[in-house]
Parts: structure tokens; C-alpha cells; sequence
């Protein structure tokens, strides 16, 4: 059976104090954080590159065996759609760089635009000026990603296939890499992150998970889900429900 790896999409959210965090006092929310769970997924990487050395503190503040997954920005993925981009490409290793250094790097998350339709071409050229060190996750928006040839190409390149909890796309127990990375997303109207997951669907998961665990070494999973702190107590739940233990530095017996 595989490790499995739980946390959130994200941190630093405002609405997490008194839910999450403390609401009194000064807080490194990044090192309560890890009292909490043993991974993170960074998404400002989408939005906007932080300096060096901002990810270099992050990999300094936290303990030695706790993991970060980053998102490729959205310059590679929504503006150049996959076509021209090493040189946000190259940016973008630079910057995650000292987590690589660190040991404390899981995955890069590629998530593709709703807009992009599958294109072999295309996506074998992006494919092929990854390195091939770098463990990468995939995730479809658009349902021409769904066939044989593009699930073959993530094998081909060793590139793992992200398993979604979202409203438009169906759950696929796909498994393409030695990891499986797993997202919650949540299934609200308007928004999917609005949303709290029941205890029920929580419950749903566990089933799922075990079999993704029986195929993989690793099982990575972030929910997304962040308004309200929910991300963090949905989290928390399933960590329960799969009697997973917790993080091996924490001083909080009752997470």
C-alpha cells in the first residue's frame, strides 16, 4: 500500500483565522499550517512568480519531511496554451528551486484551461521539454483530454493524471505515474470552491483512495474547497476517516 499525503490548496487565507488559525496574536500561518497537515499545494505560482527567496523561507520555516506541490503558472498554461513557453518555463524552475534543493518538492501541477482542446502535437511538444526529473501532475478541464491517446502520452512521459472532485467532469481512477495527485475542487453553484463537503461525500472517498493506494507509492491529495476554512476541516476529515497519522513533528495530539 502506498503513502497517502493530505492538505489544502493554499494557506494564507484571511477567512481561516478563528476557523483554522488563532484569532488573537502574532502568526506564522505557514508554520501552524504544518501542525496541521504534511503538505501544501502553492496556487499564487499560477497567478504571479514570488522572488527566490520567498519560496527559499518557505523551504527554511517548515520541517524537514514536509512537501510542497506548486502550480505552473498561468503564462504556460492559459496565455501561451502550452506553445513557446520554456522561458516560463525555465522562470518557473528557477523559483521552485529551493524546495527541489531542500528535498521538500512533490509535484508540479499542471492545470490546463477549460478553452484548451487536446492536441497530440502540441501536447507532445510541451511534454517533451519538461525534465524528466520533475514529477508532474495533469489536470483535464476540457473532455477532448479524456482519450486513450492523451492518457498514453501522460504514461509515455511519466506524468501523473489528476484525479478530480469537480462539477463537469466525471471522477476517473486514472493512474499514469508511480504518484497519484488527487483534487478536490468542491461542486458549488456558482463557484466549485464554495462549497462544504457533507460527511457522506467525505465518506465516499475513502473507497477510492484505498484504491488508488493499492497502485501507487505515493497518494497525494489537496482539497480546494478553501472558503470559509473549509478545505482544511474537509481535510482533516478524510485524514480521520483513512486513520492516517499526524505529521510526524507535530506537537498537536488532537490535529
Amino acid at each position: 500500500m502506498g503513502e497517502v499525503v493530505l492538505g489544502t490548496s493554499g494557506w494564507d487565507y484571511p477567512e481561516w483565522v478563528g476557523r483554522v488559525y488563532p484569532r488573537h496574536g502574532p502568526l506564522d500561518r505557514l508554520k501552524f499550517y504544518t501542525e496541521l497537515f504534511p503538505i501544501v499545494e502553492v496556487n499564487t505560482t499560477f497567478y504571479r512568480l514570488p522572488p527566490v527567496g520567498v519560496v527559499a523561507s518557505w523551504a527554511r520555516r517548515t520541517p524537514r519531511r514536509f512537501r510542497f506541490s506548486a502550480k505552473f503558472p498561468q503564462t504556460i498554461t492559459h496565455e501561451r496554451r502550452l506553445v513557446g513557453a520554456a522561458e516560463e518555463l525555465h522562470r518557473f524552475l528557477e523559483v521552485i528551486q529551493p524546495l527541489r534543493d531542500a528535498g521538500k518538492f512533490a509535484a508540479a501541477l499542471l492545470q490546463l484551461p477549460p478553452s484548451l482542446a487536446f492536441d497530440p502535437r502540441m501536447v507532445r511538444a510541451f511534454y517533451e521539454i519538461l525534465p524528466r526529473d520533475l514529477p508532474v501532475a495533469v489536470e483535464f478541464r476540457e473532455s477532448s483530454w479524456r482519450s486513450p491517446e492523451s492518457f498514453a502520452l501522460l504514461r509515455e512521459f511519466g506524468l501523473a493524471y489528476v484525479v478530480v472532485d469537480e462539477p463537469f467532469l466525471p471522477i476517473e481512477l486514472e493512474v499514469t505515474a508511480p504518484f497519484c495527485y488527487v483534487r478536490w475542487h468542491g461542486r458549488g453553484e456558482p463557484l466549485w470552491y464554495d462549497y462544504t463537503y457533507s460527511a457522506e461525500e467525505i465518506a465516499e472517498w475513502v473507497p477510492k483512495v484505498r484504491s488508488l493506494q493499492e497502485r501507487v507509492g505515493t497518494v497525494y491529495g489537496f482539497f480546494n474547497n478553501h472558503f470559509r476554512g473549509d478545505a482544511a476541516v474537509n481535510a482533516q476529515s478524510l485524514t480521520e476517516l483513512l486513520g492516517l497519522p499526524p505529521p510526524p513533528w507535530s506537537s498537536r495530539l488532537d490535529r
